[in-house]
């Protein structure tokens, strides 16, 4: 197994500085040369596996010229297409969860506190897996590594649907952290090794509309089946779908360009920049570099603090959306969907436009998007509440599907709500307990942002409005200038600023800070949360006005700290 055995070096510095972080896993060779985990794999024992998840070695490059451009721009479809469709289902099992979790604390299986412990077991494992996994990924077989992730990933997710343990939940979803790990320094490094310095920007961004594409499915589709099913159900689905698409990956990915007699991106398509990064071509050494490059350190504190107001929304945005604005679950799900399409959107145009108005500089950009993220948070946190009026329960009898009647349209009208000429009512049951939920459309056509909602609690029917207008524009404004953000602060200026050979440790340490913020948000959200929570009725309330304040104060620190990168310049 020739990829772990390395020549005798000296212990302290001299290993550290040719072999970082990777000498975890590297070992002497024996006295005659040969590697002892070689021999051993040679009788077939033990070593077939990490055999399987190495890069192959570089090939002779191939001297038709016709041959190189054909099968380049082939690799370059399939493995594009690959990390955006593969990359959003890393997405689905992720957020399952947060989908899943006013149903689970509603039923008494968890309360906020507990969930907030669970999301931090997550979090710490995806954290330093993306740091181990990004050095990793430079030394592996994209394709296979990351396949393997999802696949993992997926099965733990249909597991999670099973129990009601607390300490099994904590198991299942620390562990899946680590898997899903193997998702995101991989894509880096994929891209960094397929695209040039020119079109990464904008291939980067088109990469990145994979987190708003699987949060979409999530906050849409799963919350749909839980609904209408149940929060296990939601697990069982996204799993299985999950795993299909990791054998779709495994075909679709591939190894390095080097590996197959392909010249490397920068010699393709003669786009080299003016900062030469050829004397790091060695991988030991240029991770080195990256663990000594003040700029990314920087750049990991800005994706801490930007990681804590995304994953507030993420993981808690269904529950504070129900509870703090009196959202049902569906329509939550569709306004966080909505604010997906303005995410992916964000995303694709941030690349775009940096490349091509920027000449690939990142700093303005950064900043643009940062402040439109910031805006969208607090307009969502002013605006008033979806809960126009209370019904009494004894109303429930003139509440008949099809067309509204005049009971019920003087019902609404002495509550100062008037309902337009062709309004109908829809009947429909919602979670495990089946409890009531009717929908008052103002017209024929399924529009999600008009009409009512009536809920049935336990002492009113409770009428809201099926959206509120700030809502839409808060979320939309958030979803677009994150989806900016995480492009510049969550990847691609960590690939600029870093030798391509060394893209996935770049990402990787990079990813560690940005999901030490997630687990950090995660636990303080859930104790902030808990602690505001108030009994009515027999019900848990949860005031959410602290933890909201908590996520917008580090979406403003890491504007900051972004801007201490204004200078920085780009590698090959």
């Amino acid at each position: 197994m020739s990829i772990f055995c390395v020549p005798k070096l000296d212990v302290n510095y001299s290993l550290v500085s040719e072999y970082p972080l990777a000498a975890l896993f590297l070992v002497n060779p024996a006295a005659d040369g040969s590697c002892p985990l070689q021999a051993e794999n040679t009788k077939g024992e033990g070593m077939f596996l990490l055999d399987f998840f190495k890069t192959g070695p570089d090939k002779p490059i191939l001297s038709d010229e016709n041959e190189i451009r054909r099968l380049y721009e082939r690799k370059r479809r399939t493995v594009f297409f690959g990390l955006v469709f593969g990359y959003s289902f890393f997405y689905v099992c992720r957020l399952t969860l947060s989908v899943a979790k006013k149903s689970i604390v509603d039923e008494g299986v968890l309360d906020p506190e507990q969930l907030g412990k669970i999301g931090f077991a997550f979090f710490i494992a995806y954290a330093f897996g993306k740091l181990i996994n990004g050095f990793l990924a430079d030394r592996s077989h994209i394709g296979r590594f990351m396949s393997t992730g999802l696949l993992v990933s997926a099965v733990l997710l249909v597991l999670f649907g099973f129990t009601n343990a607390f300490l099994v939940f904590v198991l299942l979803w620390g562990v899946s952290g680590w898997f899903q790990a193997m998702g995101s320094a991989p894509s880096g490094a994929s891209i960094s090794q397929w695209f040039s310095n020119k079109e990464r920007g904008t291939r980067y961004s088109i990469w990145s509309s994979a987190h708003p594409i699987g949060e979409g499915i999530s906050m849409v589709v799963t919350a749909t089946i839980i609904s209408y099913l149940s929060w296990r159900w939601g697990f069982w689905i996204a799993g299985t779908v999950s795993i299909l698409v990791a054998l779709v990956l495994y075909k679709l990915l591939a190894d390095r360009p080097r590996a197959y007699g392909l010249p490397t991106i920068a010699d393709y398509k003669n786009d080299h920049t003016v900062e030469s990064a050829k004397e790091d071509q060695d991988v030991n050494k240029a991770q080195f570099e990256v663990i000594k490059n003040p700029y990314v350190w920087i750049l990991g504190l800005s994706c801490t603090t930007v990681y804590i107001a995304r994953y507030g929304i993420s993981s808690w945005g269904p529950m504070f959306l129900q509870e703090a604005k009196d959202y049902t679950l569906i329509t939550a799900g569709l306004v966080l969907g909505w604010s997906k399409i303005f995410e992916l959107s964000g995303a694709i145009s941030s690349g775009f436009v940096s490349d091509y108005f920027f000449h690939a500089r990142r700093n303005v950009v950064t900043l643009l998007y940062g402040l439109i993220m910031i805006s969208g948070l607090l307009l969502l946190y002013t605006s008033p509440s979806t809960r126009l009026a209370d019904l009494d329960l004894s109303a429930k009898a003139v509440f008949k599907e099809g067309p509204v009647e005049d009971s019920l349209r003087q019902l609404f009208q002495d509550k100062q709500i008037i309902l337009p000429a062709q309004s109908t009512v829809e009947v429909y049951k919602q979670g495990e307990e089946k409890t009531t939920v009717w929908l008052v459309k103002n017209d024929r056509r399924y529009l999600f942002w008009t009409g009512y909602a009536v809920e049935e609690t336990p002492d009113a029917l409770k009428v809201t409005a099926k959206v509120r207008f700030a809502h839409l524009v808060g979320i939309a404004l958030f979803g677009f200038g994150l989806g900016g953000t995480l492009v510049f602060v969550g990847g691609l200026i960590a690939i600029d600023i870093c030798s391509k050979r060394a893209s996935g440790a770049a990402m990787g340490l990079v990813g560690m800070f940005s999901y030490l913020g997630a687990a950090v948000q995660d636990w303080i959200s859930g104790i902030l949360i808990k602690a505001g929570e108030i009994t009515v009725d027999g019900h848990a309330i949860h005031d959410f006005d602290n933890a909201f304040l908590f996520w917008i104060g580090a979406a403003v620190a890491s504007m900051v700290f972004a801007c201490l990168l204004w200078n920085v310049k780009a590698k090959d």
